[in-house]
């Protein structure tokens, strides 16, 4: 079932997606039915988080199992893979500055742009395996990926795009800042540029560190909005919230101003990124933010 798909859907509201990372490989078909049982619309499968991942087991074993799950309870899969590089690519990247301050709840490391000279060979040859794992996920059934718009060459984007869609695949092209908020004009050049490369989704998501940052994202999320539905033909779907503490709120308010998808965890399941609450906190919040909306329209 591909991601898109889950837009028919009329008993899942609001669209949230399950988070999953920090678990066995073997464990991840039980958190996916877990999900199923509770209404979750899709999973999101973090490689680059699984606990003993194996690809020779994965893609023997494992995924055949999470197709079927997928297939069974009509949940969409998203599989994402946020580190640059495997840990043999890893050991080989000399170029490459790992920003430990820029690191999230679940102490998964994410590069600092600014510090990534994406020219040199080996940072070309890490994105190039990362993408190689991604499509022969897709090879092997899986429907929807998403991949790093700011880390990845844009040719190489556009290829993988193509290759997608070819496989009749979607592709979500993200963004994300673990150091700072991303401002409008900026958010809108990721956005267009997504429109540009073809891409099905465009997702972003950025620290929030005040209150008025939480209104700006907000903004942001209803500017976008507005453009893409000057042209819902050539402007795709679009998931922005903000990150942190202080962006909680706007994993649930961004669903009201436009934004496709939310991400939690499962009940009492490690989040996989910073400001990431599980799903019964998440439902608390949204009815008591929905509860005051429509008090104050009446």
């Amino acid at each position: 079932m591909l991601l898109s798909e889950i837009n028919k859907e009329t008993n899942k509201k609001p669209r949230v997606c399950a988070s999953i990372g920090n678990v066995e490989i073997s464990k991840v078909i039980s958190v996916m039915e877990d999900a199923a049982n509770n209404n979750f619309s899709c999973v999101e499968i973090r490689f680059d988080l699984l606990i003993d991942l194996q690809e020779e087991l994965l893609f023997s074993k494992y995924l055949p199992e999470i197709i079927s799950c997928s297939e069974r309870f009509n949940l969409p899969v998203i599989a994402t893979r946020r580190d640059i590089c495997n840990t043999d690519d890893m050991n080989n990247l000399n170029g490459i500055n790992i920003n430990k301050e820029a690191k999230n709840d679940c102490k998964n490391y994410t590069a600092n742009i600014e510090n990534i000279n994406k020219n040199t060979a080996e940072y070309k040859l890490a994105a190039t395996n990362k993408l190689s794992f991604l499509k022969k996920l897709i090879d092997n059934g899986i429907k929807t990926v998403d991949i790093e718009q700011d880390m990845i060459e844009p040719y190489l984007i556009a290829e993988f795009i193509e290759f997608a869609h070819s496989k009749n695949s979607e592709v979500i092209l993200s963004v994300h800042d673990f150091n700072s908020f991303i401002n409008l004009k900026k958010a809108m050049q990721f956005y267009i540029e997504a429109s540009y490369m073809k891409t099905d989704f465009f997702k972003m998501a950025a620290i929030i560190a005040s209150k008025q940052e939480v209104l700006d994202i907000l903004s942001i999320c209803n500017k976008i909005n507005e453009l893409r539905n000057s042209d819902i033909e050539n402007y795709p779907e679009f998931i922005i919230f903000g990150m942190g503490d202080e962006g909680k709120l706007t994993r649930i308010l961004s669903l009201n101003y436009g934004s496709f998808l939310s991400y939690c965890s499962i009940n009492d399941g490690l989040p996989t990124a910073p400001g990431q609450v599980d799903i019964n906190t998440f439902n608390r919040i949204y009815e008591s933010c929905n509860s005051v909306m429509q008090q104050r329209q009446q």
